[in-house]
């Protein structure tokens, strides 16, 4: 028989006339793997207040381990025998990874010596039949088995419950699958696992039990042999989400088959004639090994030199680059190398430049307080009301990036240039910036990818053209 660990039971929550929650009921068994599905940002930042114990219920019922939680003892409990893993660093760098596991939890009695319970480490790992280097300063570690180490640390400091949140943002398919592994193991040692995700992910996949929230209230529970009506709670979340960017599928099949920018012809400098076309929502690598600045094809894109021969075609008809503002102008809009350094304005919120971008492809400068209204409406679960209103310079590196790619998401224009995406971030801001690309794809917008580095060109699939010692390779 299964033991119960933790269920919410009809839970109201509310708080200074806002709703957080109107009907939760969520259940979590020992020794199995939960998933809670919601809507947006907003709801998984309530759900995990409540988590926390942040967000009191002023109606229903809360137990863990069998017991009504009464008081704050038993919430105290439960949060010391729960762990929280997500894309926050959770490893200490300086110690190695064996500390990490055994020392680092704060529950090692201060008369217990590091290293002889450093020498327990081995033999855990080979009875689990995983690798991580257990001497390695955590640091050196890949974000998987950094993730790997938080995990067997909440198992040996006797954690029932693990927490688990925006993994997804700074794996690797293959890392992943590895830290999976380790979950499934563990699960079969008694942990009970939650991963708090959004509608968008797989995660649910690895799930013994599915729950669905929208709007504060539990829509949805399934258990493993029902996966198959994932779907049918998919297209209620479908159905009923506001439509922002104006896309249904007719319109996005007709916007995929289109033609927006077209090479024909065309007679570079020094270099043999290049064809090629590029529709909406594809990409196109071009790798420049030839120039440091990429001076083979990106002058003339931004409209700083011409070509020798041949057309351009944007949309079909002939077109001619003069400058970065008339290309924008025109639908062809950049993203500069450095652009978190070099393309904000440090004083504005995160919402006036939205708010900035909106108004200036509307031309109403007028109805600036309506935009502002509109677009805070638009960018629900993308920013957090708290990021919004936050100055640019002191937002977070992953809102800025954000902010960066859904401005001209919301604008639309025909293709997106972006000047070597993956150079200046690190591992986890370069899967949130190909996250971020591939939302950009599936409103329509082309991207093309200019670099000179070999790996950052083949990062997104799609059509690849390189530049070598005068030469022109197409694939």
């Amino acid at each position: 028989m299964k033991t119960e660990l933790i269920r919410y039971e009809n839970i109201h929550c509310s708080m200074d006339g806002q709703t957080y929650f109107n009907g939760l009921f969520f259940r979590a068994f020992e020794g199995q793997i939960c998933c809670v599905i919601v809507n947006n940002t907003i709801e998984k930042e309530y759900f995990l207040h409540l988590l926390y114990g942040n967000l009191k219920p002023d109606y229903g019922w809360t137990y863990y381990k069998g017991k009504k939680m009464v008081s704050s003892k038993i919430q105290e409990q439960m949060l010391k025998q729960t762990a929280f893993i997500g894309r926050n660093k959770g490893i200490f760098s300086e110690l190695s990874v064996a500390e990490n596991i055994f020392v680092a939890s704060g529950r090692v009695p201060f008369w217990k010596r590091v290293n002889p319970l450093c020498k327990y480490a081995p033999g855990l790992l080979k009875d689990l039949d995983i690798f991580i280097p257990l001497l390695d300063k955590a640091h050196m570690l890949d974000p998987g088995m950094q993730k790997q180490a938080e995990l067997m640390r909440a198992y040996v400091s006797g954690c029932h419950l693990a927490v688990i949140t925006d993994i997804e943002m700074m794996m690797t398919e293959e890392q992943l699958k590895n830290f999976f592994i380790l979950v499934t193991k563990l699960k079969a040692r008694g942990m009970t696992f939650l991963y708090v995700v959004n509608s968008s992910t797989k995660l649910y996949e690895y799930a013994d039990e599915i729950t669905i929230i929208k709007n504060g209230r539990t829509i949805g529970h399934m258990n493993q042999e029902d996966f198959s009506k994932f779907q049918t709670y998919m297209e209620l979340f479908e159905k009923n989400r506001k439509n922002s960017l104006k896309n249904n599928d007719l319109l996005q099949k007709q916007i995929d088959k289109k033609k927006v920018l077209e090479f024909r012809n065309v007679k570079l400098p020094d270099l043999p004639i290049l064809n090629l076309s590029l529709n909406a929502g594809e990409v196109l690598n071009i790798l420049d090994l030839d120039s440091t600045e990429c001076r083979n094809i990106l002058p003339i894109l931004q409209g700083e030199c011409g070509f020798e021969g041949g057309e351009i075609l944007l949309n079909g008809k002939e077109y001619s680059f003069q400058s970065v503002h008339q290309s924008i102008r025109d639908g062809i809009a950049f993203i500069e190398a450095r652009p978190i350094e070099e393309m904000l304005f440090a004083d504005m919120t995160i919402l006036d430049h939205m708010t900035f971008m909106i108004q200036r492809n509307k031309k109403r400068f007028f109805m600036r307080k309506k935009y502002r209204k509109m677009t805070s409406h638009l960018l629900e679960g993308i920013f957090s009301e708290e990021e919004l209103m936050k100055k640019t310079y002191t937002a977070s590196d992953e809102c800025k990036l954000k902010l960066l790619y859904y401005r001209w998401i919301f604008v639309r224009p025909k293709v997106l240039v972006c000047i070597k995406p993956f150079s200046s971030v690190d591992f986890q801001m370069r899967q949130i910036t190909i996250n971020l690309l591939n939302q950009v794809l599936k409103s329509g917008i082309a991207v093309i990818i200019i670099t000179n580095q070999v790996a950052e060109a083949y990062t997104m699939e799609g059509k690849n053209v390189t530049f070598h010692n005068g030469t022109i390779a197409m694939d």
